[in-house]
């Protein structure tokens, strides 16, 4: 009896060690997640800092076009540097109202040349859309067949798992 009960010990060790093993894979691999999401998180914290950089300096750009071009209008003078306006940041926003509201002000001419071009992923979905084989889109767009099959997978829905 009481190797019976020696082994049935062994047994319920054996499978509390597995059990133990078991869990601290899963907590393993959930800390790795975290991390890789934290990673990510991190990643697009900088992207969205990198764009707001750019779009900061282009607006400066487009501030110091619309100055001079209101320079050149006969408006009074206000000079913006980097990240530093003028001697009024007042003064700076009537210009460019008052150069918005100008009778005189002429939109762009557009050149005829110009014409919208739809980008190529929507050129193949409209083309797939139309009916078209992966084969005959990827001869229309002078590409290959398997860039086609890789595009139009990459963008389907996920379906959702059951």
């Amino acid at each position: 009896m009481t190797v019976f009960l020696l082994i049935f010990s062994f047994i319920i060790d054996g499978v509390l060690l597995f059990a133990l093993f078991i869990m601290m894979k899963k907590v393993r691999k959930t800390e790795e997640l975290e991390l890789r999401q934290k990673q990510v998180a991190s990643e697009i914290e900088d992207l969205f800092s990198s764009y707001l950089m750019e779009i900061k300096e282009e607006n400066k750009r487009m501030e110091r076009l619309v100055m001079k071009n209101s320079d050149h209008s006969g408006f009074h003078n206000v000079h913006v540097e980097d990240g530093h306006e003028g001697e009024n940041s007042h003064s700076a926003r009537e210009v460019i109202a008052k150069s918005e509201a100008s009778p005189t002000y002429t939109p762009p001419e557009l050149n005829e040349k110009e014409s919208y071009q739809p980008s190529f992923h929507s050129q193949v979905f409209e083309l797939k859309e139309k009916g078209y084989s992966i084969e005959e889109i990827a001869k229309i767009m002078d590409k290959g067949k398997t860039e086609i099959e890789l595009l139009i997978k990459f963008h389907q829905k996920p379906m959702k798992k059951t």
